[in-house]
């Protein structure tokens, strides 16, 4: 074993010596390549400043920026080298050479400073002697053949030296400027002119020697150029010998690490498969970052990557309508497969409808549709696609006694409809809207004044908060009557908080939002709490309301039955009140425990019974201690004989079953009186007596 970690500690230390080595040799290469590009830049520089010479010696006007720019990037580069790589002991003769070079290149420049202004002089004169002999012309009626003839000769003679550098036409200059110095004029202006000429041919006469010894200078005789030649082959030597010098130490690293590489190569080998293997399983974890595991469809973090690039988007979000009911009903298996087949169904429309869209999974029972625009459209896409799905029978496979059975299954979406970005977030908005006014679809709108909707609702979740933390959850107790005492024989608990400026929230407004959030069974627990300390001690019955979301919540649950178990004093007092409505949807998880909180010695009270479609099979397995008959068939009990037939038959329904009966919403003595005669047991409601925070009949307290 100590030999393993021996060869590992060596590979480890041949690996990181190997890494530092290729670095250094990656830098000594890249370096190497910037000194010799540095060298290589400095003699197109070079070129470029003769070249520019060349023709700033031709051309009438021109623009020497160019040289003095080209100038300035060879100074840049010389210095940037005498800073660089050939400062180390390899490069001292380079080194030195860089310095001869530039030496010589001042030279050059300031030879280029006397070229430029010779070159104005000259030029000056080049253009201005051939004007002066048209000038001569027009002085003078009768002009001197001869002389005439002289001048033009000088003008030739002077272009053609300028241009062609043949110095033996300075002869002839020469010559002639003799000649034209022997004639006088009796005109004063054409003597003045001449004296005139012959002062430029002078200035042209006496520069041109010293300009063009210059010029050859800088073209020729400078010996900058081959210095720098000399520095570029005298570096690649030393580069030459350097990488020798590099080459022999990798050499030599080798033979050191020879005893390692085999084992080191077996590492690297398996690295490498290791990599590969990483490689491979990093690609398939970023796939399915994207990826939605059940559908196979882009996932909500896909979308979200997707939507930026969109530039006119319509974005439709489909949601199941009570997919839970689907889960509890069948379980949570057939309910992914019904997710899966929705998920093809919507691509498969898609694709039919031939519209270049991409379906993404959201979460939970959610699906997006995202593509360019198409608004005109959009109405009849979507009207579409909710009848094809709601028309459409879903097979899901499931098992009963272990044999596997299909199931068809149709189902009811919302669709929420966007246009404006953050998409999601909009067509949330007006899907939950949508629901919420049962209807099957809408498309967003600043109109529908969504977000003030949002911004009310995070209100209320802060007083809630607030509520909570400040202990400003409120137990109100209503009291229900006995029809044949006339006194009271029960209490219900209702809850309220208050808010920071002392006013009292009703549950309508604050409930729905709560149940969205993290403090619905905060509050349920306390009022619960609270319900049984105020009745702990007094000698009255009480009851609380649960929801669905309370009685499938098993933290809420456990905390009920331990509850129940520890006081059965309070338990044989107390009646939970569940929805009908909620008691049918969730049948299963309702029945268990109702059973177990009887078990317990707690009654049960079907609240707002007869409000919609009343399942009397359902209830009577519930087993109820109480109906509560609904408001809104009680206070049109006096008028309306029809309404009158339904409660009577829940009432004589009630007492074949031997279940109590109370009357809700009994708000005056006509209700009261009729409640009263048709034999229903108890009654509720503002004309009796209006929730109040104080009660109630007990052993301590009147």
């Amino acid at each position: 074993m100590k030999k393993l970690y021996l060869v590992i500690f060596l590979a480890i230390g041949a690996t990181i010596g190997l890494i530092i080595f290729n670095q250094f040799t990656k830098q000594f290469v890249e370096v190497s390549s910037y000194t010799l590009d540095k060298i290589k830049d400095m003699e197109k520089g070079e070129y470029k400043i003769d070249s520019n010479i060349l023709k700033s010696s031709f051309y009438l006007y021109y623009n020497y920026d160019r040289i003095y720019q080209s100038i300035k990037e060879i100074e840049d580069d010389i210095k940037k080298l005498k800073n660089s790589h050939l400062n180390n002991s390899f490069h001292t003769g380079s080194l030195m050479l860089l310095k001869e070079y530039e030496k010589e290149f001042k030279k050059k420049v300031d030879a280029i400073h006397r070229f430029e202004t010779l070159n104005s002089l000259i030029k000056n004169s080049q253009t201005y002697i051939p004007s002066l002999a048209l000038r001569y012309i027009k002085l003078t009626d009768k002009p001197d053949i001869r002389y005439f003839l002289i001048i033009n000769r000088v003008i030739s003679t002077v272009f053609i030296l300028k241009n062609s550098l043949d110095r033996s036409f300075l002869d002839e200059l020469r010559k002639d400027l003799k000649v034209l110095k022997t004639y006088r004029f009796k005109n004063p202006e054409i003597q003045n002119f001449h004296n005139v000429f012959i002062s430029h041919l002078n200035v042209f006469i006496n520069n041109f020697p010293v300009y063009y010894d210059t010029l050859t200078f800088i073209l020729e005789k400078n010996k900058d150029k081959e210095i720098l030649n000399n520095l570029k082959n005298r570096f690649i030597q030393e580069t030459n010998e350097e990488s020798k010098v590099i080459t022999a130490f990798s050499v030599v690293s080798t033979g050191m690490f020879l005893g390692v590489l085999g084992y080191l190569a077996y590492l690297l080998i398996k690295l490498e498969m290791n990599n590969r293997l990483l490689k491979a399983l990093q690609r398939n974890l970023e796939q399915k970052m994207v990826t939605d595991e059940l559908t196979g469809l882009p996932n909500r973090r896909a979308f979200f990557l997707k939507e930026r690039e969109y530039k006119e988007p319509t974005f439709i979000l489909v949601n199941v309508d009570n997919f839970k009911h689907i889960n509890d009903l069948y379980g949570s298996e057939s309910g992914d497969r019904l997710l899966v087949q929705l998920g093809s169904f919507i691509k498969s429309f898609i694709e039919r409808e031939n519209i270049k869209a991409e379906i993404f999974r959201l979460g939970a029972d959610d699906f997006g549709i995202l593509y360019e625009d198409l608004r005109e459209k959009t109405i009849q896409i979507v009207e579409k696609l909710i009848k094809e799905i709601e028309n459409h029978l879903f097979v899901i496979k499931t098992s009963d006694k272990g044999k596997e059975i299909d199931i068809e299954i149709s189902i009811n979406v919302s669709v929420g409809v966007s246009y404006e970005k953050p998409l999601l977030e909009k067509a949330d908005m007006v899907l939950k809207y949508v629901k919420k006014r049962r209807e099957k679809y809408m498309i967003y709108s600043e109109e529908l004044n969504l977000t003030k909707i949002i911004e009310d609702n995070l209100k209320i979740l802060s007083i809630i908060k607030y509520a909570i933390n400040n202990n400003q959850i409120k137990l109100f107790y209503q009291p229900i009557f006995d029809n044949k005492t006339g006194k009271v024989a029960k209490y219900e608990c209702l809850v309220r908080i208050i808010d920071p400026n002392g006013n009292i929230i009703s549950p309508m407004f604050f409930l729905p939002i709560a149940k969205e959030s993290k403090y619905y069974n905060i509050i349920t627990k306390t009022v619960i709490e609270k319900a049984f300390e105020r009745f702990r001690d007094a000698d009255v019955e009480f009851s609380i309301n649960l929801s669905s979301e309370d009685m499938t919540d098993e933290e809420i649950v456990n905390y009920i039955y331990h509850l129940l178990e520890k006081e059965p004093d309070v338990a044989k007092r107390l009646t939970f009140e569940i929805l009908e409505s909620e008691s049918i949807k969730n049948y299963e998880t309702i029945y268990t425990f109702v059973k177990n909180i009887k078990n317990l010695n707690a009654k049960i009270a079907i609240d707002d019974f007869g409000s919609g479609y009343s399942n009397y099979s359902h209830i009577v397995n519930l087993e109820p201690d109480y109906i509560k008959i609904d408001g809104s068939l009680i206070k049109q009990l006096p008028h309306d004989l029809y309404v009158q037939i339904i409660v009577s038959t829940i009432v004589d329904f009630s007492k074949k079953l031997g279940i109590r009966t109370i009357a809700e919403y009994v708000y005056n003595e006509d209700v009261y009186q009729m409640v009263k005669s048709m034999g229903i047991d108890y009654s509720q409601g503002y004309y009796l007596g209006k929730p109040s925070e104080k009660c109630c009949i007990g052993k301590n307290s009147g």
